[in-house]
């Protein structure tokens, strides 16, 4: 018999019946979070998207992953918000199947013929660019990872030669405090 890592407790708001405890409790968790807990349950995931606006990249990234999968919560940046939201989905569903999750690992086919690295996300930005995640797990951070997707070329963005575009995205592998200055700090520092 091979002893097993106890897999650590879920805190999200479908787990935790602490978080239910008052009346009051529970009417907001049923106002705030009943469509985005039906799909964690019905599909084992949420995909919310976030559009940027201004200087500041569309992005989207998964709620669910975690409690259903006990795998990390996938996002991606920087393209339109309706193929971000696709792509989020279609990573997740490669992680749930088995992909994975290493840092520098190439998932293929999340956007058509182009594959997107896997990077973790320092916890620094969770609460900034992942605030439904952060309400819905409460408590303690599960974790993230970042995709990177190359230019048109199959550039990865940190290659000096890749597409401004491919550029623009966020490095959340390094902590807020130590990213370059840019769009992404100040989306940050805005939201803390």
């Amino acid at each position: 018999m091979t002893d097993r890592p106890a897999t650590p407790p879920c805190p999200c708001v479908l787990c935790d019946p602490a978080a239910s405890a008052t009346p009051r409790a529970r009417r907001h968790r049923a106002e705030h979070w009943s469509s985005e807990m039906a799909h964690v349950r019905d599909h084992g995931w949420h995909v919310v998207g976030v559009g940027g606006g201004g200087e500041v990249p569309n992005w989207a990234f998964t709620v669910g992953l975690w409690h259903s999968h006990r795998i990390p919560e996938v996002a991606m940046f920087s393209l339109e918000l309706q193929g971000l939201m696709h792509w989020v989905d279609a990573a997740a569903a490669q992680l749930r199947d088995g992909a994975s999750t290493e840092p520098g690992t190439l998932l293929p086919d999340v956007i058509d013929g182009y594959r997107v690295e896997v990077r973790p996300v320092d916890d620094s930005w969770y609460r900034p660019l992942f605030g439904t995640a952060v309400g819905f797990y409460r408590r303690s951070p599960v974790p993230f990872v970042q995709l990177l997707w190359p230019d048109r070329e199959h550039r990865p963005p940190l290659d000096g030669r890749a597409s401004a575009g491919c550029r623009s995205q966020p490095g959340l592998w390094l902590p807020v405090d130590e990213h370059p200055k840019g769009v992404w700090t100040d989306e940050a520092a805005e939201a803390g």
